[in-house]
C-alpha cells in the first residue's frame, strides 16, 4: 500500500471529505487529491500533523505497513496471552483445590500425585503452545508436527505414570484417545487463528 492509498483509507475511516482534511492540515483540496492519486507526496512539515491527526506513528505511515493488520495482530497477541495465563491459573487453582479435598478424604498419595502431574502437564502444554505460536512465522506444517510430537510424548508419559501408579493397564489406554483429541483441538484452534488473521 503506497502513501496515497494510505491517506485515502485513513481519510475514509474518519468519514472526511478531501476538503475537510485539507482545512485541518492547512493545505488545498487539490493537494490532498494529488497525494491520494500519487501525483505528489506530502511535504515533510505535513507528515507529522497528518500522522498525529490519524493517530499513527510516522514509522507506520512511511514504511508501508498495513496499519489495521498490525493493530489487529497486536490485539490478537494480547488476547492470546491473557487467555493462556488465565487458563494456567485456573488449572493451577483446580489442581490445588482438588489436592486439598483429596487429602481431607484421605485418598492415596498416588492419586494426588497423578492429579498434580496432570495439572502440571496441562499447564506445560499450554505454555509451550503459547510460546511456540508467538515465534516468527514458520511453516505451519512444521510447527504443527512439533506440537503433535510434544503432545504425543506427554501422553505416553502420563499413560505410563497412571498405569504404574494404579496398576490399571486395561483401562489407561483411554489416555491415548484424550491425547489424540487434544491434538485435533489444537489443530482446529490453529486453523481458526490463521483464518482470523488472514481476514
Amino acid at each position: 500500500m503506497n502513501i496515497g492509498e494510505k491517506i485515502y483509507n485513513l481519510r475514509k475511516k474518519k468519514n472526511l471529505s478531501q476538503e475537510e482534511l485539507a482545512n485541518i492540515l492547512n493545505v488545498s483540496r487539490q493537494s490532498i487529491s494529488k497525494w491520494e492519486t500519487g501525483e505528489s507526496t506530502p511535504d515533510l512539515d505535513k507528515i507529522v500533523p497528518l500522522c498525529n491527526f490519524f493517530e499513527i506513528s510516522t514509522d507506520e505511515f512511511l514504511k508501508g505497513k498495513d496499519i489495521v493488520y498490525e493493530r489487529k495482530l497486536k490485539e490478537e497477541k494480547k488476547k492470546n496471552k491473557a487467555l493462556t495465563l488465565s487458563l494456567c491459573l485456573v488449572i493451577f487453582g483446580i489442581m490445588i483445590i482438588l489436592t486439598m479435598i483429596l487429602e481431607e478424604l484421605e485418598v492415596s498419595e498416588g492419586m494426588i500425585g497423578a492429579i498434580i502431574m496432570l495439572g502440571i502437564t496441562l499447564i506445560g502444554v499450554l505454555l509451550i503452545y503459547y510460546f511456540w505460536s508467538n515465534q516468527e512465522e514458520k511453516k505451519v506444517d512444521q510447527k504443527g508436527k512439533i506440537i503433535n510430537k510434544i503432545i504425543f510424548l506427554v501422553t505416553i508419559i502420563i499413560y505410563f505414570l497412571v498405569s504404574f501408579i494404579w496398576n490399571s493397564w486395561s483401562i489407561s489406554w483411554i489416555i491415548f484417545i484424550i491425547g489424540l483429541l487434544l491434538m485435533q483441538i489444537i489443530k482446529l484452534i490453529r486453523m481458526l487463528r490463521s483464518d482470523k488473521i488472514e481476514k
